[in-house]
């Protein structure tokens, strides 16, 4: 069994409020997040700054260890914390994912410390899969805090990164993907699952 990991620390500097919060099709953002990885990881964590904003939620919450860290410290707390070797991490304003996506990115740890997708030739490490040996790099940049890009990390352990054609085949429109910026990111969304 893997643990999951929504990380819900973000400023929402874009959205304007905590989208985490916002409905989408009548779920918040972070209850749809949390559902998508219920049924494949156990335990569920909300990996947050401020956890009182999420006491509803129903799942494990964690308080980021080193906060202000953006996404790094998220996925350093949810390794710290897990009772798992491995943790899929997942955005709170990514609503979807796909089961079939999930399954192939866990097919491929064997031999591994991060599986990660690849959208547009960049690296999607906010729907990826960490193990608890990315610790010490993690850790190491936590403590320079000069490397702020989130896959700085990456270069001191093994990646599988898996491309766009091959994912493709189990998600072809890329809806595990799709993300909350703005409040028009969301209607585009809430549109797109409607229709």
């Amino acid at each position: 069994m893997t643990a999951g990991a929504v990380l819900a620390g973000g400023k929402s500097i874009r959205f304007g409020k905590n989208k985490a919060l916002q409905p989408l099709g009548g779920k918040r953002l972070i209850d749809r997040a949390v559902e998508s990885l219920q049924s494949f990881c156990d335990p569920v964590m909300v990996i947050a700054n401020d956890l009182e904003t999420y006491i509803g939620v129903g799942t494990c919450l964690v308080r980021d260890i080193v906060p202000r860290q953006g996404p790094v410290g998220g996925i350093y707390s949810a390794l710290l914390f897990s009772s798992r070797e491995w943790v899929f991490v997942k955005a709170t304003d990514m609503p979807f994912l796909v089961p079939e996506l999930a399954s192939l990115l866990l097919s491929l740890r064997e031999g591994f410390d991060i599986v990660v997708p690849v959208l547009g030739g960049y690296y999607e490490p906010l729907c990826a899969l960490y193990s608890r040996r990315c610790i010490p790099p993690l850790v190491r940049q936590i403590e320079q805090p000069e490397e702020r890009q989130i896959i700085t990390f990456y270069k001191k352990n093994r990646v599988c990164a898996v491309d766009e054609a091959r994912w493709r085949q189990v998600d072809p429109e890329g809806l595990s993907f799709k993300n909350v910026n703005t409040p028009s990111d969301l209607a585009a969304i809430d549109g797109f699952e409607r229709s």
